[in-house]
């Protein structure tokens, strides 16, 4: 008898799997609502409350990545006993050829990048994971999938012994999910366990950053191609929309003509770097692969650009839900108006000090502003309000007063918990409030 506990995405689809394959299961969610929600799916009443059971009678335990392990619930639990889709998804994989990715940020996009590449190249492909469709919809589908291009969290990471990819994929690492992890160094550990052992596998890994340099330093780690943006003596460099390929082609320069607007910003070229690998590994033709960054179409809420005109620019960055992505986003542009807030998940957002030439004025909202003023205010003019509307409203009155070209980023820099279910709710909603005012402001000019 398994046990599933969460009914979101990932439990969702493990429930299915085990009702296609007549695997016997109890299953449970906390909240109410999505309990009644999935009851539909759930055979002959298996909702058993694990407060009320022994969570040690199970075969295995399967945790929802947004369920953190280390509740009291799991403390007498056997260990090997607990595990996240990850692994059941693995335990039934065969000759797939899973390209899996992960990262503190970017992990979206490259995944999407890499998956329309392959799929451009008429290869039969499963995109999903962390993003997307949960990782068992690839074993349900009715389609044979010969590859699959997977983007991984640290959650999902974090209990698998055993992973082998053909292709695995450290874009970078920085301080997030501490609320999760005993320590940044427990975080790290995580990360680390998606590199394969397989000897015919490959480990793509950054050198962009102190921590995936140390990986890539790791004798243990075989199989290694370095990436870079900063340092040329990588395997694959990227400078100046070029390509110089030290790996495959020994001085092999790649001229980068054009590049989709859904990724500008200079954190997008780590992404393409791996693109790029990936289409060698697997012998996608140069074409598709330049094809498909000048056509890119990006995930939504994701350094999308909503309005661009000689007096504005306004970005959604609403994936950007701790400090390095916030910061990352920020280095790309001047005159800037920047929308932090919501829950954060670190305790120092000291780093933003270090681009406040670059920026006009914070604002701040939901259950950190307060926290984030006092972090900022010494060196940055902040102002505080306590919802996103708020800080919409208020900011087009600056826009009536002074028409000097500015940039408004909405890099929160937290999560969204506080007062929306997730990112995407959160990026929604500052759609609509940029299209209610901007269409304000446009009715008072004329």
């Amino acid at each position: 008898m398994e046990y599933v506990y969460g009914l979101k995405k990932s439990g969702i689809s493990i429930i299915k799997f085990f009702n296609k394959n007549k695997i016997k299961y109890h299953c449970w969610d906390d909240n109410e609502y999505t309990r009644k929600k999935v009851s539909k799916i759930i055979l002959n009443n298996k909702l058993i409350n694990p407060d009320l059971t022994n969570l040690n009678e199970y075969t295995h335990i399967y945790v929802s990545p947004g369920i953190t392990v280390r509740q009291k619930k799991f403390k007498k639990i056997n260990k090997n006993k607990l595990v996240r889709d990850l692994n059941l998804y693995w335990s039934h994989i065969s000759n797939e050829k899973i390209v899996a990715i992960t990262g503190t940020n970017g992990k979206s996009t490259t995944t999407k990048l890499i998956g329309d590449m392959i799929k451009k190249h008429n290869i039969s492909a499963f995109v999903g994971g962390n993003l997307g469709k949960p990782l068992l919809d690839s074993l349900l589908a009715k389609k044979k999938f010969t590859h699959h291009v997977i983007e991984l969290s640290s959650f999902q990471l974090e209990l698998i012994s055993s992973f082998n990819p053909k292709i695995s994929v450290l874009l970078n690492i920085s301080q997030d999910h501490l609320d999760r992890y005993i320590d940044f160094k427990d975080y790290i550990k995580q990360k680390k366990k998606v590199f394969t052992n397989n000897k015919t596998g490959y480990n793509l890994i950054s050198l962009d950053d102190t921590y995936c340099k140390n990986f890539y330093k790791n004798r243990k780690i075989i199989n290694k191609i370095s990436f870079s943006t900063k340092n040329k003596n990588a395997d694959i460099y990227y400078n100046n929309f070029t390509i110089y390929d030290n790996f495959f082609n020994l001085n092999k320069k790649i001229k980068i003509n054009k590049i989709s607007r859904d990724l500008n910003g200079d954190f997008n070229y780590q992404n393409i770097l791996v693109a790029y690998i990936v289409s060698k590994i697997l012998k996608i033709s140069k074409n598709i692969f330049l094809n498909n960054l000048s056509n890119f179409k990006g995930l939504p809420y994701r350094n999308k650009i909503l309005v661009n005109n000689k007096n504005l620019i306004i970005i959604n960055n609403s994936k950007a839900t701790n400090v390095e992505a916030a910061y990352k986003s920020l280095q790309n542009y001047n005159n800037v108006i920047l929308i932090l807030g919501g829950m954060a998940k670190e305790k120092n957002f000291k780093k933003i000090k270090k681009l406040s030439d670059k920026i006009e004025i914070v604002y701040a909202f939901g259950h950190s502003s307060e926290f984030i003023k006092n972090q900022l205010h010494h060196n940055i003019k902040v102002k505080k309000y306590k919802n996103l509307e708020l800080v919409i409203k208020n900011i087009y009155k600056i826009f009536k007063e002074n028409l000097i070209k500015k940039t408004l980023l909405f890099a929160p820099a937290c999560t969204s918990y506080d007062q929306y279910k997730n990112f995407e709710e959160r990026g929604k909603h500052f759609d609509l409030l940029i299209k209610k005012y901007n269409r304000r402001f446009i009715n008072a000019q004329n």
